[in-house]
């Protein structure tokens, strides 16, 4: 495990990786981003972007504070549910989409979903085709997970690719794997700012 986050989640503020590469002038731009393939290989870039990777412009998001890369949102959507001003982390470290329990309990309710025994959801694979699309509002521009991707098949079970979890102080939604795989996902250390792009792959 290497930790892309900010000093102030470091043991004693020690210096990260990353950081230290960009003092010791290592990486060309204090920027690292993920293409993360789906069944395919995917991509982690350090020092600057692979424009081969996405098409259009990087919309860039400013973080609430340098710790995690933590961002506002404006709603997470899905179907008749509204999450409201809320907040989150775009974070590789997590595979799933995690979010407050009580909001993962209704979004799961809304959709057929049930609890096992590790927090987890599964879902009958016949509602696959039927579940909505989950939208990440930010800066006022809806990004969109589609509802199939929404599930992770696995020898005849579907897993809800969504899971409660309750951080006392810390961000209410952790956009994981599942989200990054949708978007080209940048991450500006300089300018403590996280950026999406539509994808090429």
């Amino acid at each position: 495990i290497m930790g892309l986050g900010f000093e102030g989640l470091s043991l004693g503020n020690a210096e990260t990786v990353f950081k230290n590469a960009m003092d010791q002038g290592m990486v060309k731009e204090g920027k690292f981003a993920f293409a993360l393939g789906d069944n395919k290989e995917g991509e982690l870039t350090f020092g600057g972007v692979d424009k081969s990777k996405f098409k259009g412009e990087i919309t860039w998001v400013k973080l609430e504070k340098p710790t995690y890369w933590q961002i506002s949102l404006d709603d997470v959507t899905a179907g008749s549910y509204s999450s409201g001003k809320t907040n989150g982390i775009v974070d590789s470290g997590t595979s799933l989409i995690t979010g407050p329990s009580a909001e993962i309990k209704k979004i799961a309710g809304a959709v057929g979903a049930q609890a096992n025994l590790l927090g987890q959801y599964t879902i009958d694979c016949s509602l696959v085709p039927s579940l909505p699309n989950l939208d990440f509002t930010i800066n006022g521009k809806a990004w969109t997970v589609p509802g199939k991707d929404l599930v992770i098949q696995s020898g005849g079970t579907c897993l809800f690719a969504m899971m409660g979890m309750d951080i006392p102080t810390g961000p209410k939604w952790i956009l994981g794997d599942v989200f990054m795989r949708k978007f080209y996902t940048v991450f500006d250390y300089e300018n403590e700012q996280v950026g999406f792009a539509e994808p090429t792959y």
